[in-house]
């Protein structure tokens, strides 16, 4: 009896060790140093962009004690800032994984704000289930749909399935423009230019107001309320930037020639950039507009459009080699990283990246493979090939890394320290070619 009373207590026991266990592994958000660094940040916040973009906060009828689900657009790195300073209360932003792969910086960045980190490669229902628990905790949300910062200055892809996700979360929905921020400072480059920035409420949905509505009709009103072009309220604006190196590092968006028509073959310098085949050069004014002596396009969404368009036609009017020996897109110094959600990169071997018109190729003479212990083992050359058909998604993440998501779980990164390597290019490739082999209309260059 008393071996069986014992039995029964460890028993006891371990369940409720269990139970300790799952309760201090659910995360907590809104919690008091969430609101006291919420507290002190936003004034310093505010004051750096000032200072960085010429920030000017626009007044809004949003409550303070009531936690929103915001979305935004989504045109420069700054733009969870700007909106964290123009909505009230703690706000917990669905941010890329990469911000919390360095170890010490992603454990300050928790402790202040807790953003909950997304693969963009990935279906990162994880995110979806922490995003849910902060809005449990009593915290506001913040979700980019276009999932990236835009390419070209203007909203880019935002997914149907966005709607229903607005919907199960049963809040107030927020609906915030950022404007004049891609030329403060886009996707693609390293250098800062002073203009002219703000971030506006376009639109309130109330739950009542939310619950009336189809999924159909809350994606209407959640694009109709984010469809931005900057480069459009430039023109109309006409702000001075002052800034240097214009176009610096500009060829990881403008890869192809729109003169000559050759891929990967424009080189930036400075204020300039131009192709290292026929010569063409453009070069960038402080009002963001391409000139010269033959300006073909004078904007970035202008030359992008154009891009766009040549990827659809190549690969629909078969413009490539179609045996697949010779590859469209290749670079020679690429790294291959292994990758896990929120965790530090692990690299796999330095060699060649390929695209393929049915595959991805990398290449390395010494490729690194964990052993049964999980260290890494130099396993000598290796080539990785991933055929369109196991690759699910692809994303150009930072400024010019390409990552990859293979089959259930797997995702990689490939990183280059070369400018003229645009993951933006193999992006917008392998959607075209993915989807002409699916039978499905070449409207979907990725996000």
């Amino acid at each position: 009896m008393a071996e069986q009373i014992e039995t029964t207590e460890k028993t006891k026991a371990a369940q409720n060790e269990k139970k300790t266990d799952k309760k201090k592994k659910t995360q907590k958000y809104n919690l008091p140093r969430h609101r006291f660094w919420f507290g002190v940040a936003k004034p310093l916040v505010y004051l750096y962009l000032k200072i960085m973009a010429n920030f000017k906060r626009q007044k809004n009828d949003l409550k303070k004690d009531q936690p929103y689900l915001i979305l935004c657009n989504h045109i420069c790195e700054l733009d969870p800032l700007m909106v964290i300073v123009s909505a009230p209360g703690v706000i917990h932003a669905l941010a890329s994984d990469h911000l919390f792969k360095h170890a010490a910086f992603g454990k300050f960045v928790r402790h202040i704000a807790e953003p909950i980190p997304i693969v963009r490669a990935q279906m990162d229902l994880k995110s979806i289930k922490e995003a849910l628990q902060a809005k449990k905790d009593g915290g506001s949300l913040l979700i980019f749909p276009e999932a990236n910062c835009c390419f070209s200055g203007k909203t880019s892809y935002i997914a149907p399935a966005t709607a229903k996700l607005v919907k199960q979360f049963k809040m107030p929905v927020a609906l915030f423009n950022v404007k004049g921020g891609y030329l403060t400072h886009p996707k693609w480059c390293h250098s800062w230019r002073k203009g002219k920035t703000t971030c506006e409420l376009v639109r309130v949905i109330e739950p009542d107001e939310l619950a009336k509505m189809s999924v159909d009709e809350t994606y209407e009103a959640i694009v109709d309320a984010l469809t931005f072009n900057d480069i459009e309220y430039q023109r109309e604006k006409m702000v001075y930037y002052k800034g240097h190196d214009m176009l610096e590092g500009a060829e990881r968006m403008l890869y192809q020639c729109p003169k000559c028509g050759v891929l990967s073959a424009m080189q930036s310098r400075g204020d300039s950039i131009s192709c290292t085949e026929c010569g063409y050069t453009v070069t960038m004014n402080h009002y963001g507009f391409f000139e010269g002596e033959d300006v073909v396009f004078d904007s970035f969404d202008q030359w992008d459009d154009w891009q766009r368009e040549q990827a659809v036609k190549l690969v629909t009017e078969g413009h490539y080699d179609a045996s697949g020996e010779e590859p469209l897109l290749v670079s020679d110094t690429d790294e291959l990283y292994r990758a896990k959600r929120a965790e530090a990169n692990v690299l796999v071997g330095v060699g060649s990246f390929a695209l393929y018109c049915d595959r991805l190729e990398f290449s390395t003479k010494n490729a690194f493979e964990p052993d049964e212990n999980g260290a890494p083992q130099n396993i000598g050359p290796k080539t990785y090939v991933w055929p369109f058909t196991e690759v699910s998604k692809m994303s150009c993440v930072s400024k010019n890394k390409v990552q990859i998501s293979v089959g259930e779980k797997d995702y990689y990164e490939i990183h280059s320290p070369q400018t003229y390597r645009s993951a933006y290019a193999y992006m917008i490739y392998f959607y075209c070619f993915k989807r002409h082999a699916q039978g499905k209309p070449l409207d979907y260059f990725g996000m």
